[in-house]
């Protein structure tokens, strides 16, 4: 089912008249000339041409449209979801589970965990997580080249107290692709190119809404003028160094480590019970 579908024939016929007649008055109150007009097309058509796909849109639109969906929940925040996800990542084994990396994969170690409940805080067991995020060179796996398919890309489950924990790297700041479209649009703008650090996380379950969410470290630089401005209150984790060597033993690190933890609530699908 397309998302066109799932919206539904009243609801886009409502949207799109409307953004279209709010285009047009932006047009006429403006003054966009045809070349301008034609100059915008041929932008938005040369990004999907570049291979940045959805990413002129994602920097400039898409938090705000991830708040309107937040607005009245009650389980964690959503976040957005940005360009780089893929679908079918590697299934891990529990319960350490540890994110597929190169031999000699560079970056902090990170021992992230937590747990997933429902809004009135009962354990949910064998909620899947689907995660991803950058290398120490803030690139993605099957995006850039010259990275090994899957690196950084998992999936894993809850246990039965809807626990979770996984080993994997600290991914740093990065800068989005810059020599492209959405790049010239932004330093036409004087804005820089950069986001914060972060971890990608898709949560599902049978009953519950499917949830996409971003975690961020605090501390991190370009928190407060992340490019995509995306970085919102309640996904913004401590880290925590651990420099013990028998706790990093006892998590299978060999060196010190930073340690990260995140409780997600997840909501019911709308007449879906508890008991279900």
């Amino acid at each position: 089912m397309t998302h066109i579908e799932v919206a539904g024939a009243d609801r886009i016929r409502t949207v799109v008249e409307d953004l279209e007649r709010v285009l047009l008055d932006f047009v006429r109150t403006r003054g966009i000339t045809h070349a301008q007009y034609r100059a915008a097309t041929d932008l938005i058509i040369e990004s999907v041409k570049a291979g940045e796909e959805s990413l002129l849109f994602d920097v400039f639109f898409e938090a705000e449209a991830t708040d309107v969906g937040n607005a009245g929940r009650e389980g964690s925040p959503e976040a957005i979801e940005g360009p780089f996800y893929l679908e079918n990542a590697p299934q891990l084994q529990g319960p350490v589970n540890v994110m597929p990396q190169r031999p000699d994969e560079r970056g902090v170690p990170l021992l992230f965990r937590g747990t997933v409940t429902d809004v009135d805080g009962r354990p949910l067991p064998g909620i899947e997580l689907d995660l991803w995020h950058a290398d120490a060179d803030g690139l993605y796996s099957n995006i850039h080249p010259g990275i090994p398919d899957w690196n950084l890309r998992g999936r894993f489950t809850t246990d039965g107290d809807g626990a979770f924990q996984v080993r994997t790297i600290l991914p740093p700041p990065y800068e989005i692709p810059k020599d492209g479209p959405t790049g010239r649009v932004l330093r036409a703008l004087g804005r820089h190119f950069f986001r914060p650090a972060h971890l990608h996380v898709k949560l599902r379950g049978a009953g519950f809404e499917e949830m996409t969410s971003q975690l961020y470290f605090e501390g991190g630089d370009y928190l407060e003028d992340d490019v995509a401005g995306a970085v919102r209150d309640g996904l913004v984790i401590p880290l925590v160094t651990v420099d013990d060597p028998a706790r990093s033993t006892e998590h299978g690190f060999d060196r010190p480590f930073v340690d990260a933890r995140y409780d997600f609530v997840l909501e019911r699908r709308a007449n879906t019970s508890a008991s279900a």
